[in-house]
Formats: C-alpha cells, sequence, structure tokens
C-alpha cells in the first residue's frame, strides 16, 4: 500500500528471492493472517507486520528476518508492482508472487493484488495460486479501460472461492482516499465502499500512511460508527530520506503536519548539499514519530493494536522503529487496561511526552549539522 515507483520491465525468469530466515522461524501452524489477528486483539498485544517490495532499485530485495529479532513479524505483505507485473505470463512467474511462494514456507504471507488491467482470466488465475491471504486494492496506477473499478470485486471472487479458508484485507484511508488526487477527501462516500467491502467478507483493514494520530483516531471511531467491526491495523511508513518521504506525499496524499513539513523540508534540501550530514538523522526522526504516533493510538483505547510498517524496503528504519518499541516496553505481553486504568494511560502519557521534545530536539540537531 506504501509502494508507488514501479520497477523497471520484469526480466521475471531470472528473479531469485534473496530471504534469510530466523533461525526459530521452522514452518507456518497457521497461514491465514485473520485467525492470527483476531488471537492478537482478544489478547490486547501490540503486534506488527510489514510490507516489502520485490525489488530495491530494480535489484531483488534481501531480506534478513533476524533484523526483526526477538519480535518477529505477524506476517508479510508483498506490494503488486502493476505496470510491470499486469501481463506477465503464467501469472506465477510474476516477482511479487514468487517471494511471496517463498516465504510462504516460514511465516505467513499476503501478496497485494491491484485492479490495473485486471479481468476475470487474470483474477482467477491468481486465485488459483491458492494463497491463504490477500490484500485487495483498487492501487494508485488506474488503466481508461480497465474491467474492474471497485475492489470489492477481488473479495467477493476470493470468498466465493475460499470462503474462510483464506483472508482478505482492505485498505482504509484516514484522510479520504481521494486527497493523493488534489480532490476535497470526502470520508462519507470511502466509509460507505468500505463498509460495501467488509460486507462483501473483507476480514481486516489496513490503513494508509497518516502522520497526525488525532485523524487516526478520529477516523477509527467513525469506522466503527459505520458499523464496520474488523479488526483496523494502522499503517506506519519507515522513511531514510527526504527523497522517499516526498515521493509517498506525492502519490498517496500523505503529509507531516506543517511544522515539521517544513522543517524536514529545509533539511532535505541541505541534506543533499552537505555530505558531512550524519545520514541517520532522517531515519531517526521519523523512528520517533512513528513511536508516537503509535503511543498516541494505545493511549486513546479505541481498540488497535496492530500496525503495518510499510518498510519501503529501509530496513534498518523497520529495525529502528522495532528497536525503539522495545524500549518503551510495548512488545512482548499483554497492553493491560483492566489494571487501574490510569496506570497504562499514565505511562504511555510519560512515553509520549518524552518523545515529543525527542522529535523537537532531533530536528535542532539535524539543523545544527547542516549548518556547519
Amino acid at each position: 500500500m506504501a509502494h508507488f515507483v514501479d520497477s523497471p520491465r520484469q526480466n521475471f525468469f531470472s528473479y531469485v528471492p534473496c530471504v534469510t530466515f530466523a533461525s526459530k522461524q521452522h514452518g507456518v501452524k497457521e497461514p491465514r493472517i485473520g485467525p492470527l489477528i483476531e488471537g492478537r486483539q482478544l489478547q490486547q498485544r501490540l503486534y506488527y507486520g510489514i510490507e516489502v517490495m520485490p525489488h530495491t532499485d530494480g535489484i531483488p530485495v534481501c531480506l534478513n528476518l533476524n533484523r526483526l529479532l526477538p519480535f518477529m513479524p505477524l506476517f508479510v505483505s508483498i506490494a503488486w508492482l502493476a505496470k510491470s507485473s499486469w501481463d506477465v505470463e503464467p501469472l506465477g512467474r510474476v516477482d511479487s508472487l514468487q517471494l511471496a511462494k517463498h516465504l510462504a514456507s516460514k511465516i505467513p504471507v499476503m501478496p497485494h493484488l491491484t485492479l490495473y488491467r485486471l479481468n476475470d482470466e487474470r483474477l482467477d488465475q491468481f486465485l488459483d495460486l491458492n494463497f491463504s491471504n490477500v490484500l485487495a486494492l483498487r492501487g494508485s496506477t488506474i488503466y481508461e479501460n480497465q474491467t474492474y473499478a471497485y475492489s470489492k470485486t477481488i473479495v467477493e471472487r476470493a470468498k466465493e472461492k475460499f470462503k474462510d479458508k483464506a483472508t482478505v484485507c482492505v485498505a482504509g484511508f484516514p484522510e479520504g482516499y481521494n486527497i493523493a488526487e488534489g480532490e476535497p477527501p470526502d470520508l462519507k462516500i470511502h466509509l460507505h465502499y468500505l463498509k460495501e467491502k467488509v460486507d462483501a467478507g473483507a476480514d481486516c483493514i489496513i490503513t494508509q500512511a497518516c502522520y497526525r494520530p488525532e485523524i487516526i483516531i478520529d477516523y477509527v471511531k467513525k469506522v466503527r460508527a459505520a458499523g464496520i467491526t474488523v479488526p483496523i491495523m494502522v499503517g506506519i511508513a519507515a522513511h531514510e530520506s527526504f527523497k522517499k518521504y516526498k515521493t509517498i506525499e506525492k502519490e498517496q496524499g500523505a503529509r507531516l503536519p506543517p511544522r515539521l513539513h517544513e522543517k524536514l523540508a529545509k533539511m532535505g534540501n541541505k541534506f543533499e548539499k552537505d555530505v558531512r550530514t550524519d545520514p541517520h538523522l532522517i531515519r531517526n526522526l521519523f523512528v520517533r514519530i512513528n513511536v508516537n504516533i503509535i503511543c498516541q493510538i494505545l493511549k486513546a483505547d479505541i481498540q488497535v493494536y496492530g500496525f503495518q510498517i510499510f518498510t519501503l524496503n529501509n530496513f534498518g528504519a523497520t529495525a529502528g522503529l522495532l528497536r525503539e518499541l522495545r524500549q518503551q516496553k510495548l512488545f512482548g505481553g499483554k497492553l493491560d487496561f483492566g489494571a487501574p486504568r490510569w496506570v497504562f494511560v499514565l505511562g504511555l502519557t510519560f512515553a509520549c511526552c518524552i518523545l515529543q521534545p525527542a522529535i523537537g530536539q532531533v530536528l535542532e540537531a539535524k539543523g545544527k549539522v547542516l549548518e556547519r
């Protein structure tokens, strides 16, 4: 969901998945992520998934799952690169699907599928691959005469074929679906279509990235008010560079709050001109922004415990985010809302109060480095 720059034309016969599994990954007992998510929701435990792209700058991605230890992702989702995948034959040779098949023996995997130039035959071919999960998306790339207009079609066809033997997830848009298209967002229409997809059988919702926790919290409340009860995972973007941030901002419409955006824009421009700049400052800034978002959502007590990290294949940034979450002691146990509520809220408030000034300190430090 956070991938937007399509890869060059696939040389699919030469694609070789590059994955290093962790030593404790011996097999998959439950390949469907739906029951896994439901279990974590009932336990009120923080959990996460990761999204990866099959390529980094045209080269097969190398994913080392040891970097994510000790708390592994619940699943891995694989981005669908529409323009370079729509006519690959046979369909199973699509790079993202080769990577998904390779991962599926050791960890639950969820390939994406978008509507770009999708037709009945192509959709049947995808379903015949028998993946246990799929993320059904319209996609940011639209073909004028494409067969399908709404991702509900994928949900319906997948559920017709698999019933409860497969999990189907769909996208949620806290800032409105059409914000990236330059149109005023209409959350009412989005919620209407979202409910249609859930009524058609969608098992979970994964939101697009949003940098304003108050908007995410309000969105979740509105989704629940619309009668939608399936689990919601909140999307988190793991940025390492101003360039990739700008790409997501342009394609998705997700934008930092004005103050942070203005500061980051100035830093990014200077960053490109000064080779002495610490390359990890932007990474560290976004780690703190994302941990703050997670803290605020947990503190809001809206029954959201799952976060989908859009890695953008920035695995250093992803590992840094997980490390910070561990340091905040948010992993590994029940987020105990049953214990005196004020204890839990006070703990998260303390963590968030620490992180908010830390964001400002990173900005200030980076400004000093760049002014050398």
